[in-house]
């Protein structure tokens, strides 16, 4: 959670599946499927207090983000998901100390968040959202899910305009489009920073690893992979340079009723 728009399915099974794991850490790092390492998810949350909060993690992924922030802000973190592998994942990669302050899940059979109303002081979601259609949906559970006051704050690609036809991987929101879908959805005092020079740099450092582990990801997965692999980042900078999509970290305050 994630930017996931940077892997295609190459046949019917999801990319998403266990057998890529170590490509993903490899990529990204351990626990990992996000741009940025531990810094960006530092940076996301920058500006805010978040130590001892409870939270909830909108794609979770391999849990990573989960597990920083639970170590080092001492936050309960629960976090949903559509793979069910992830959750088993996610638990058994957990470092032991801090089992106790995390909870993963699926959501349920009728596609929404299991968790009770006004369980959160922060719901959270990084380079995730960008793939889901239905936001307003989406965004009404959460701020179900938050206290009054509470926090939506997310990391997601906001585009110069909308595309007619989004039947591609990606929603291209704009940021008008963003902040009308959110207060439909009940929020307000709704905020955009753009951070596309950090991501910036973000991008230009996993290029420079990948460089390091071209060998390995060659031998393991095939150099085509790899050369996919590099072309869509160096596809990211170039749009990002050329202002065709921008890295926003997005907030959003829950009324107090």
């Amino acid at each position: 959670m994630n930017e996931k728009e940077h892997f295609k399915e190459s046949s019917s099974d999801s990319v998403y599946s266990l057998k890529n794991v170590s490509l993903f850490e490899t990529i990204y790092g351990k626990n990992l499927i996000s741009i940025g390492s531990f810094a960006s998810v530092d940076y996301m949350f920058s500006d805010l207090t978040i130590k001892g909060l409870n939270a909830l993690d909108i794609g979770f992924g391999l849990g990573g983000i989960a597990f920083y922030l639970a170590k080092n802000y001492q936050m309960k973190i629960c976090g949903i998901e559509i793979h069910p592998w992830m959750v088993k994942y996610a638990y058994e990669h957990a470092p032991k100390d801090i089992t106790p302050q995390l909870n993963f899940a699926i959501y349920d059979d009728k596609g929404r968040i299991p968790y009770n109303a006004e369980s959160f002081d922060i719901v959270y979601s990084k380079g995730v959202l960008n793939h889901v259609r239905d936001k307003e949906t989406l965004f009404q559970q959460v701020n179900t899910t938050l206290k009054p006051s509470g926090l939506f704050v997310i990391t997601d690609w906001i585009f110069p305009q909308s595309t007619p036809d989004n039947s591609g991987p990606l929603v291209c929101e704009t940021q008008a489009s963003y902040q009308q879908v959110l207060q439909n959805a009940g929020f307000n005092k709704i905020s955009f920073r753009n951070d596309s020079k950090m991501f910036l740099g973000y991008v230009q450092a996993l290029l420079e690893n990948l460089k390091k582990c071209k060998e390995s990801i060659g031998q393991e997965y095939g150099k085509e992979l790899f050369s996919e692999i590099w072309n869509q980042h160096q596809e990211l900078i170039e749009d990002i340079q050329h202002s065709r999509k921008f890295s926003m970290r997005i907030l959003a305050k829950k009324p107090a009723g």
